[in-house]
Order: C-alpha cells, then sequence, then structure tokens
C-alpha cells in the first residue's frame, strides 16, 4: 500500500502527544508527507482567538523538534478557524490525506451524547481511514485484531491494514450465533442434536472464512483465524482481553457482524474507552 499524505489533527493535550508521535513515525517510515493541524474554536473573540493559534503553532512546532530530534522542518502546520471535524475533513480533502490520526481528544460529555465524539464525527463523515492513537509508541504493531463478518468492508479493513502494518501478526475474529440453538437443548437427546448441529454451524463458519481469506488481494503472512459464538460485543471484549492487540481494525458500514456493530453502542465503548489504538477503514 503506498501512502502520500497524513494528516494528523492536534487538540494540544497530552493525549494528542501520542497521536504525533505515531504520525511522525508513520510519515518517517513510509517517506511520505505529514500535515499537523489545530482547530481554533470559530465562535471565540478574535483577538483571543488570534492568541491563540500563535500559541498552537510555537506549541506545535515544538512538540514536532522535540518528538523528531530537531528533523521536523519537512512537516507542514497548520492552524485553522472552525468547528474540528469538519475542519479535519476539509483539510484532509484538501492534502490528499491517506490517513487521518487522531488522539483521544477530551470532550464534553453532555454534547456528546447528542453529537458524538470528533473522533466519530470524522469517521462517520469522512472516507478515509482513520487510525485512533491511545498508547504510546513502542515501535510498529504488532499484535492486530481485526474483526470480520466477510463483508466487503471487512475485506476492505484488512487489505488496507496488511499494506498498513505489514510486519503485523494478524488475528481475525468472527462472532456467530447457532440458530435455533435454544430450542435444540432440553433432554438428553436433544442436547446430543444441538451438540451435533453446532458443531456442523461452525465448520460452515470455518468453510465461510477460508472463502473470505482466498478472495483477499494479499492475505497477511501471519494469521490466526478466532471464529466463537456468542455476542458481538461480548467476543470482541474477551479477544482483546485474551489477545492484548497493539491495534484493533474495524471496517465500517457493514450491515451485519462487528461493521454493524461499529456504528452502534459496541463502536461508542471502543472510540470512547479504546484498548488500544484503533484503526477504521470504510468500504469507500
Amino acid at each position: 500500500m503506498e501512502m502520500k499524505n497524513i494528516l494528523m489533527a492536534t487538540d494540544l493535550s497530552a493525549r494528542s502527544d501520542r497521536a504525533l508521535a505515531r504520525a511522525l513515525g508513520l510519515a518517517r517510515d513510509r517517506g511520505c508527507a505529514l500535515t499537523v493541524v489545530h482547530v481554533v474554536d470559530e465562535d471565540l473573540p478574535a483577538s483571543l482567538a488570534d492568541a491563540q493559534a500563535d500559541a498552537a503553532r510555537a506549541s506545535i512546532r515544538g512538540h514536532i523538534d522535540g518528538l523528531a530530534g530537531g528533523a521536523g522542518a519537512d512537516v507542514a502546520v497548520k492552524v485553522v478557524f472552525g468547528r474540528p471535524y469538519v475542519s479535519i475533513l476539509e483539510i484532509s480533502e484538501d492534502s490528499d490525506a491517506d490517513l487521518i490520526v487522531l488522539g483521544q481528544h477530551r470532550e464534553d460529555a453532555f454534547k456528546d451524547m447528542f453529537r458524538g465524539t470528533t473522533v466519530e464525527r470524522v469517521i462517520r463523515a469522512g472516507n478515509v481511514p482513520v487510525l485512533l492513537v491511545r498508547d504510546r509508541v513502542a515501535g510498529p504493531y504488532g499484535r492486530i485484531m481485526v474483526g470480520v463478518d466477510f463483508s466487503v468492508y471487512s475485506r476492505r479493513a484488512i487489505e488496507f491494514a496488511v499494506g498498513f502494518a505489514p510486519g503485523g501478526v494478524f488475528h481475525l475474529v468472527h462472532a456467530y450465533d447457532v440458530p435455533f440453538k435454544g430450542f435444540l437443548y432440553g433432554h438428553d437427546t436433544r442436547r446430543e442434536v444441538g451438540k451435533q448441529h453446532q458443531a456442523q454451524f461452525a465448520q460452515m463458519i470455518e468453510a465461510e472464512m477460508a472463502s473470505f481469506l482466498a478472495g483477499l488481494d494479499a492475505p497477511p503472512p501471519g494469521l490466526e483465524r478466532i471464529a466463537r459464538e456468542g455476542a458481538v460485543r461480548d467476543v470482541i471484549h474477551q479477544e482483546i482481553d485474551r489477545l492484548r492487540p497493539d491495534l484493533l481494525v474495524i471496517g465500517t458500514h457493514g450491515r451485519t457482524g462487528v461493521a454493524h456493530a461499529f456504528l452502534g453502542s459496541v463502536a461508542e465503548d471502543l472510540l470512547r474507552s479504546p484498548p488500544c489504538d484503533v484503526l477504521a477503514v470504510k468500504a469507500w
């Protein structure tokens, strides 16, 4: 995967510093351009907004020089006036960004109940993959967990992720329910029939997983396939606890499974309290 332009948005918090460090590392390793943007609230009085903009530019440059060891001169810094998610998407389009990098911005919890976080709004309204950085940079991503539902959205997510982290070990996780399971369990005879039915369904899921992988342009060289019975929320969190990934990848705009849940309560859990860095990828 060729990556030419990365956009990183900062709110000047310590959490954003981690995202800036990750963006600088990605830009250095890929040899691509990096634009760092800070958005000043457009509703501030002009004199206060101008002073905040000047302070932001100086702060960002200082952080870049500190993280890059004085080699941050080639990084473009933009400070604009507007609404965060709108300005981020506009600059992303203008710079032809291949990736948007964000930190865990501190949001207003009351307002977020009605409009969602900046991260959620950038993901929903944009088409560029978004990397939400939670952790300090310890090196390239090594253990990568991908939620899959065998849709085109999952395919796009894993194909982007393989190019994004080519040296990582990938763990593909699929959650499923056995249909009519509740009707099959009861007396010993029906319980045995239920076990057989469950085993057959698991084999069908395994065949579907194999077919899904065969359709990828470039399957990851290091791969573990995980198909577990249970609710999406439960399976995802259980596997996160077991695997301890440093990157979680999810495709958006799916109709079923993980991709569908991403736009619901599971997504809110992962984005507002991410267990690790999260990469959200749209099919288009």
